[in-house]
C-alpha cells in the first residue's frame, strides 16, 4: 500500500497499512514518509502506534512482543505502555517512547502527528 497522506479537520494523517495487515498482539514495523520508524500493534479492535526505538540501547522494538498491554523490547525486556509510551518495566525506567494518534477509516490505518513522550511530572 502506498504511504500517502490525507487531510481531516484534525490535520494531516498518513496512511500506513491496511487494518488486516496489523497482527493481533504482535508489532508491525512501518516507516513514515519523513523516515520515522514506528510500530503498529493491534490489541483487540484497537490499533496503537509507537516509536520503534527502545531508549535503553536504541534497538528496534518491532521485534518484540506484546505483554500485558505493553510492548516489550526483545533485547533487554523493557516494557512500554501501548497507550502512553511510558516505561512500565526497566531497564529503560523513567524513559518513554513517542506515541502517535491512530484512526481506522474503511479498513485503512492512518497515523497522525507524533505526541511527545510524557515525563510523568507536573509543571
Amino acid at each position: 500500500m502506498s504511504r500517502d497522506t490525507g487531510s481531516t479537520s484534525a490535520g494531516t494523517w498518513e496512511r500506513v497499512a491496511h487494518a488486516d495487515e496489523v497482527p493481533t498482539d504482535f508489532p508491525l514495523a512501518v516507516t513514515l514518509v519523513d523516515g520515522r520508524r514506528i510500530c503498529l500493534v493491534r490489541r483487540h479492535d484497537e490499533v496503537f502506534a509507537l516509536e520503534d526505538r527502545c531508549p535503553h540501547r536504541d534497538f528496534p522494538l518491532s521485534g518484540g512482543d506484546v505483554v500485558a498491554g505493553c510492548l516489550e523490547c526483545p533485547w533487554h525486556g523493557a516494557r512500554f505502555d501501548l497507550r502512553t509510551g511510558q516505561c512500565t518495566q526497566g531497564p529503560a525506567e523513567g524513559d518513554a517512547i513517542a506515541t502517535y494518534p491512530v484512526m481506522q477509516v474503511n479498513g485503512v490505518v492512518l497515523v497522525g502527528p507524533v505526541a511527545a513522550p510524557s515525563t510523568g511530572t507536573a509543571n
